[in-house]
Parts: structure tokens; sequence; C-alpha cells
């Protein structure tokens, strides 16, 4: 596969392209759960996006995603491709890591099939740590710090955006998977559809889709 994000750099273009694909596959999850009949609550999309995404992400094909939480007015980031800020990064990277821990406790508490959701998709993937603007701090291990003031270290950005999709790629298959669940489309939908981009971590690891869409 032909990496989009790699190593050795990203553009500011494909870096915000990829964050747009994240926060609508998660919120398209999210939405999917909410109407399938063999999952108990409907509260996946108000407790685990609404609730937590506060910004509006633009691509470079003029797709959106967006939400706005009142309460946190003056975290609310605009997203495009000609711009994001450390700040602005920092923001989402944090809702990403939040999204995805509230989702999978909240998967493990609903009398499923399996109950290690967030054992495998957030404590054993997220191993970095994000440190938002309020001070609050999320994520596993010891890994890197990803602060307000900046990112310093490109490398471990990557390694961290890797991470991301790969959990989106084990959260899709284990629905898919799991006895309880209606549908079995989620890797379909709001993985291969949807992450139309591939990353390549430090390692070599690929995660991601080849689309042409988007050119390295």
């Amino acid at each position: 596969m032909e990496s989009q994000i790699k190593p050795l750099g990203l553009s500011q273009r494909n870096l915000v392209d990829l964050l747009y694909m994240i926060v609508a596959a998660i919120q398209g999850i999210c939405t999917k759960l909410d109407a399938d009949a063999g999952v108990n609550h409907t509260t996946h999309l108000a407790n685990c996006f609404t609730a937590k995404f506060n910004g509006k992400i633009v691509d470079s094909r003029d797709n959106k995603v967006t939400n706005y939480i009142t309460a946190k007015d003056r975290y609310w980031n605009s997203i495009k491709p000609v711009g994001i800020s450390d700040k602005g990064l920092n923001g989402i990277l944090y809702q990403i890591f939040d999204m995805m821990n509230t989702l999978t406790a909240q998967l493990d508490a609903e009398s499923l099939g399996d109950t290690n959701y967030n054992a495998l998709v957030y404590v054993a993937i997220y191993l970095w740590m994000v440190k938002n603007q309020e001070g609050n701090t999320l994520g596993n291990g010891n890994t890197y710090w990803f602060n307000p003031q900046g990112m310093t270290n490109q490398r471990h950005l990557i390694d961290c955006l890797a991470a991301i999709v790969n959990s989106i790629t084990v959260l899709t298959q284990k629905l898919d998977a799991d006895g309880t669940v209606t549908d079995t489309n989620y890797t379909a939908l709001w993985y291969t559809a949807t992450i139309l981009m591939v990353v390549e971590d430090c390692y070599g690891n690929q995660y991601g889709n080849n689309s042409t869409a988007y050119t390295p």
C-alpha cells in the first residue's frame, strides 16, 4: 500500500483529511450502534460523540463533521486543510481519545457477547498521554505526552495516528464478530469505506485503505 502519512513527514492537508475520517468513523459507528437491534442502548451517539466532540473539521474535499458543546465554547476549534494550530490538533486528539474510551467502556456495559472492548481497543492501543487545555489527561502508558503548547515530536504524532486508525479496525471487526450485535457490516461501512488513507508508523506497519482520491 502507498502511505499518505509516514514517519518522514505529513502534509497539513493529509493530516486534516485523516482527522476528518477518524471522527466521521466514530460518529458513524455510534449512530449505527443506536440503530442496531442487538444492542440494548440507544445513547452511543449522545454519550460518545455529541457530549465529547467539540469542533468542526472540513477536509480537502469539503466534507464536514461538526458538533458544538455550549459549556465548552472557549475550547471549540474549526480545523481546515489550510490551517491547524498545535492547540487545535491537541484538542482533537484529546477528544478522539475521550470518544473511544467512553464508547468502548459503554460497550463493555451493554451485555454484549464480549466485555473486553475497552481493554483491547482503548487500553491496549492508546499508549500515549494527551493533556488538554482544561488540564485533563487521557491515555495509557508513558510513551509520550501531547500538550496544548506544542507537538514537538512528529514521529510520535504519526505513530499515534496509525494506532488510532488501527483501533477503528479492531473495534469494527470486533463488533462484526460479536454474536449479540445484529449487523455485521461495521468494518465495511466505517473502516473500509471511510478510512481512505494509509498511515505508516515508524516500525513499517501500515493501517488504512488506499484510495485514488488521496495522493501522498
